[in-house]
This record gives C-alpha cells, structure tokens and sequence, in this order.
C-alpha cells in the first residue's frame, strides 16, 4: 500500500474495517440509507474520516470505511456491527433522536447518546436480522458498562420506547 494512502485513511485503531468501499459497498449503503428516510443527496462518502450522522439544519450522514467490520470477530460488540446495523445506529438512532430533540448534546454525556442509538437501531430498524438486533444492543449495553452505568439506571433519560 502507498504511503499517501496510508496517511489518508480513516484509523479506526484496527477496530473496523480500514480499506476502501467497492460501489456495490456504496450503494448497499445508500439503498439501505434511503429506504431509512435518508436523503441520497445528503450521504456523503470519506475514505478519511469515520461514519457519523450531523443533525440539524445539515441533516446529512457522512460513510468512512468503518461501515464495515473487520472480517474476524471480537469480544467487542460494536466491532461486529454489520454495515446494515451501522446505517442503523446513525439513521434510526442519532437522526430519530435528533429529529424529535432528544439527542444528548453535551460531551460528558455522549455515552448516553451512543448508547441510545444502538438501541433505538436495535428496537424500530427495519430489515435487520435477528443476529444484528442482538448485537446492536449488546453495543448500547456495552457502551454504559465502559462508564460503569447499567440500562436499569438510566433507561429513564433515554428516547428508546418510540421511533
């Protein structure tokens, strides 16, 4: 691999897939995307940067290479998150809260945030496996556990029970 290429990929520390999108990657994730409410004219692809949902006014959905998980499997649930289950998390999750004004904001409290959208993907995403439910949700579990809070304590401040 060439050095500039190096230098401009997406480094998700070895924790998801690193290595360019094919088209038939690309357009599983617009089709999927847009059959969620996404605009395709606001899904943006980046070999650099990591995939993310930016509410507000720009409303757009921003695809890196991790997208995809890497080929093995991990202890980790959020490495094994299939591309369909990320488009999940960022459309169904994030862009659902976001919409209805029930995202976390503040940074200490991102943990809420992730958590809320691995759920709310797992929960009302439709088309996913039963397999990519589970996962999603062990990721929102997950992602409380690393701060040392169970669902149980916060279930009350999160917009998990409606779409």
């Amino acid at each position: 691999m060439d050095e500039n290429r190096i230098k401009n990929m997406a480094d998700t520390g070895g924790r998801r897939n690193e290595d360019p999108l094919t088209d038939e990657q690309k357009r599983q994730v617009v089709d999927y995307a847009v059959s969620l409410g996404m605009s395709e004219e606001n899904i943006v692809f980046s070999e650099t940067a990591i995939t993310g949902y930016i509410g507000g006014i720009v409303d757009m959905l921003r695809v890196g290479t991790d997208v995809l998980p890497l080929a093995s499997k991990s202890k980790y649930p959020n490495d094994n998150i299939t591309l369909r289950g990320v488009i999940a998390h960022e459309i169904v999750g994030h862009r659902g809260a976001d919409l209805k004004g029930r995202s976390f904001q503040k940074r200490e409290e991102r943990y809420l945030d992730e958590a809320q959208a691995s759920i709310r993907a797992a929960k009302f995403a439709p088309g996913l496996s039963d397999k990519e439910r589970i996962v999603l949700l062990r990721d929102g579990i997950m992602r409380l556990k690393d701060v040392g809070k169970t669902l149980r304590e916060v279930r009350a401040l999160l917009y998990i029970d409606e779409r």
